[in-house]
């Protein structure tokens, strides 16, 4: 009777234990979760390969520098991107810098590429949804080789000057995408160079190309040629056809920026 007694107070033991330990184990393991749904040693270990090649991308003063052509809109909108290419051609860099006049928002967008695909995306803008208390908020999202996101994390700030100085929370995954920079820099979708028409100020013309209705790029004609001739002469023929261009982005003393056209011609369509 007492071994009896004993075997099932050892088995009753036995069980509470292994039950302790499953439980510990379980809220150890819930604990360890982020928000992202991974463990905290797997995201940083993700954050630091990804940090590690964002640094080597800044830090490479060899990288070739190409920049769109500058978008307008009516309203006051803008936007243009920065690309940054390395010895193989290959782009491994973009920045997009965007201001929406109708809500006077602006967001600048740095995107890094691996590989070819997008690596990660630092966002800075102001949220003005609240026009009383308006933040400037630092987003960073991280991306796996099929360009999901991994996780996200944020920083706010009352004043620009102090968002630098904010923490990083982690924050639901968050995919920003690079699609509309690629347009821009690639002269596809709602960007196209598109002709628009001439516009003549004092001594100067301008090309004008984009979309009707849409974006604008105005380019000054620096050279004249037998195609910027026959623009001149008569433009209807030429309205809406996609042209290749060949232009240079200046800034003068002054900070006023324009565009150089050089070279310009009927896109040939393949």
């Amino acid at each position: 009777m007492i071994l009896l007694k004993f075997m099932h107070l050892f088995s009753l033991f036995t069980i509470l234990s292994l039950l302790s330990y499953s439980c510990s184990d379980t809220n150890k393991t819930a604990s360890d979760q982020t928000i992202s749904g991974m463990t905290k040693e797997a995201r940083y270990n993700e954050e630091e390969e990804h940090e590690a090649y964002v640094v080597k991308i800044d830090l490479n003063d060899s990288l070739e520098i190409v920049n769109s052509l500058l978008f307008t809109k009516e309203d006051g909108s803008q936007i243009d991107v920065t690309g940054f290419l390395n010895e193989k051609g290959e782009v491994v860099k973009l920045i997009e810098k965007f201001v929406d006049g109708k809500n006077k928002f602006y967001k600048q967008t740095t995107f890094y590429i691996k590989n070819g695909k997008k690596y990660v995306s630092n966002e800075h803008f102001d949220d003005t949804t609240n026009r009383q208390n308006p933040q400037f908020i630092e987003r960073i999202s991280y991306y796996n080789k099929e360009t999901k996101p991994l996780f996200t994390k944020e920083r706010k700030a009352t004043y620009e000057e102090d968002l630098g100085k904010s923490s990083f929370d982690y924050v639901e995954p968050y995919d920003c995408s690079i699609k509309r920079a690629l347009e821009v820099i690639n002269q596809e979708g709602k960007f196209q160079t598109k002709f628009q028409g001439l516009v003549f100020s004092g001594p100067h013309s301008y090309i004008t190309v984009g979309e009707e209705d849409g974006y604008i790029s105005a380019l000054l004609i620096q050279y004249e040629s037998d195609f910027t001739r026959k623009l001149k002469k008569n433009q209807l023929p030429y309205l809406g056809k996609p042209l290749e261009l060949n232009f240079q982005r200046v800034v003068d003393d002054n900070g006023f920026q324009f565009q150089l056209l050089f070279v310009v011609k009927e896109k040939e369509i393949k």
